[in-house]
């Protein structure tokens, strides 16, 4: 009898498994990504609340340099660069966009959040561009590029608001 696995092979390792899957949500369909940042969610109201520091610069590195090396053991394992169970790559790059984008109230950063989930869907050009980068490097680049795109939009239609205000 074959045994059950949510792995996305035997040479997975655990630890990369449940760093790049984000403690396995990316392998409950169809919400993979969402899921991943609902579960970061309290994360992403403390690094908003903070901005951009150096602690949360040093944790997002971290955080960083986990996932790569976790999407990285997961596309040697599997021969897929950049398989969709791996949400690891959204919670950086929401994170990262979250410290950028300024003080938010809870339901602007929750639209906030909503509107990264649909730019990382559908990947509009020039950001598509980016998941062309071999293996962990093109994973992480294009949500993270995405997050702080968006985040810098935020940030300067805030200070604009507040010109005009």
């Amino acid at each position: 009898m074959d045994s059950f696995s949510i792995s996305p092979a035997p040479d997975v390792a655990v630890s990369a498994f449940l760093v790049a899957s984000v403690l396995g949500a990316g392998v409950v369909e169809p919400l993979r990504a969402g899921l991943a940042v609902l579960i970061a969610f309290p994360l992403i109201v403390a690094v908003n609340r903070l901005g951009v520091r150096i602690e949360v610069g040093v944790g997002l590195l971290a955080l960083a340099a986990a996932g790569w090396w976790a999407a990285d053991a997961w596309s040697l394992a599997t021969g897929t660069a950049d398989d969709r169970r791996i949400v690891v790559d959204e919670v950086v790059g929401i994170l990262a966009g979250a410290a950028i984008a300024g003080r938010l109230a809870l339901a602007p950063l929750a639209l906030f959040t909503v509107a990264f989930l649909a730019l990382d869907r559908f990947k509009p050009w020039p950001f598509s561009t980016l998941e062309v980068l071999p293996g962990a490097w093109g994973v992480l680049a294009d949500d993270l590029v995405v997050a702080v795109a968006l985040g810098l939009a935020v940030r300067l239609a805030g200070l604009a608001w507040r010109r005009v205000a």
